[in-house]
């Protein structure tokens, strides 16, 4: 009488199940980096749209030098009182409210993201990047938006999603 483990290698069933099972292995790897893809495109696209990036238009913020910066803290009697990490990038301001979102980098495929963040009257704004130290005086009162495109900071005197 005949054994199935010998009817298994026979027929090379013995070397092919190993091979089967990393095979399935690796297709399920695949599989689960391509739903986790898709489903941040569609987190950036979500982000995107909260953003509203279209009505996000007004003149720069008056950028000033790490110096320059610590001369108007110190002359409008001011500390960068919240600071707050977001996607690697660090923000800071005097006074008010922030709120931040993505967007997707064009040319990207809607894989790639920069920040986009609003402030309601911030007086003095901090940006730390992976391509360095920005620093912006919007003034007191007045709403800004920061985005790190490309990883510099840019700032505009207007920030239309927060109405508080």
């Amino acid at each position: 009488m005949t054994h199935l483990t010998d009817l298994w290698r026979e027929r090379g069933v013995g070397r092919l199940l190993p091979r089967l099972v990393i095979i399935g292995a690796v297709a399920m790897f695949a599989i689960g980096t391509a739903w986790e893809l898709l489903s941040e495109r569609h987190t950036i696209a979500q982000s995107t749209a909260n953003a509203n990036l279209a009505a996000i238009a007004g003149p720069p913020c008056p950028a000033v030098s790490a110096a320059g910066f610590q001369s108007a803290l110190k002359a409008q009697d001011l500390t960068l009182k919240y600071v707050f990490d977001f996607n690697g990038d660090t923000f800071g301001r005097a006074i008010g409210d922030g709120d931040c979102d993505v967007a997707a980098a064009k040319g990207s495929g809607g894989f790639g993201s920069y920040d986009v963040c609003q402030f309601t009257g911030p007086a003095v704004l901090y940006v730390k990047t992976g391509r360095g130290e920005f620093f912006f005086l919007p003034g007191l009162g007045h709403k800004a938006t920061v985005m790190t495109e490309g990883g510099s900071a840019r700032c505009v005197m207007a920030a239309p999603n927060l109405d508080y």
